[in-house]
């Protein structure tokens, strides 16, 4: 990482840095973060500018090491606080928000497989088969909680694939009673999770149903009536046709 200074009378004025590639830029990006690399070279920079006739004395540099070294130490600290903190995610349920495709937050749920270190040295979590960065991790849950959020978005999906109340036929009974199901096995802090104008949704789906069958039972009975009255009429025909021949 390329440093830039202004030297005056043998102290540095000010610093800044130029933009660096691969693993240094994601440092950079980080203004209140201290680089042991940065203030090493402005140490370097720093004995190298000095005035010679005001050097700088033992006591400051001596000074300005222990500094590094405490900063160093903090840092170290820091990636073994990280390291400790991704280990013990393995085996939970976490929920992650990650940057999708069109670069909008998306929810990702699921069970911590293994972690590992990647060559930039950033933490990974391995989800699924997928490896996403520690940093998008979003909140972890125990497993009661997972377990509800998880029955709840089943629960979205079915309700959503159900048809309009215009366009619901005899036809998606079986769809209907299958979602009623998964709702009706829930426990009380489950359903909690539901959205309430999901299971409205189903509510209105299910009435709307009872009458379509309703409607259905009428015709049918309808139907058997008039075909019990068509056998009649023909049985009646059948038999003053059998006692006409039989007068003859």
């Amino acid at each position: 990482m390329a440093i830039e200074a202004t030297v005056e009378n043998g102290k540095i004025i000010s610093t800044g840095t130029t933009q660096a590639t691969d693993s240094s830029t994601k440092k950079s990006e980080k203004a209140d973060a201290y680089d042991k690399e940065m203030f090493l070279q402005l140490l370097v920079a720093e004995m190298q500018y000095q005035d010679p006739l005001e050097p700088t004395s033992n006591t400051e540099y001596v000074s300005e090491l222990a500094s590094f070294s405490q900063i160093e130490a903090v840092q170290a600290v820091q990636d073994q606080m990280k390291t400790l903190e991704a280990n013990s995610l393995v085996g939970k349920n976490v929920i992650m928000l990650v940057n999708s495709e069109s670069g909008e937050g998306e929810y990702v749920k699921g069970r911590v497989d293994y972690v590992l270190k990647d060559d930039e040295g950033n933490m990974k979590l391995s989800i699924d088969d997928k490896l996403y960065s520690i940093d998008d991790l979003q909140s972890i849950a125990d497993d009661k909680y997972y377990e509800a959020i998880t029955i709840t978005d089943t629960f979205y999906a079915l309700v959503n694939k159900l048809p309009t109340v215009d366009t619901l036929t005899a036809d998606d009974e079986d769809n209907i009673v299958a979602v009623r199901t998964l709702f009706d096995g829930m426990d009380s802090y489950q359903k909690q999770f539901v959205n309430p104008d999901a299971y409205k949704k189903l509510e209105t789906l299910e009435q709307r149903l009872a009458e379509i069958k309703k409607i259905q039972e009428i015709s049918e009975s309808s139907k058997a009536t008039e075909s019990e009255k068509t056998a009649d009429i023909n049985s009646d025909e059948t038999s003053d046709e059998s006692n006409t021949t039989q007068g003859a």
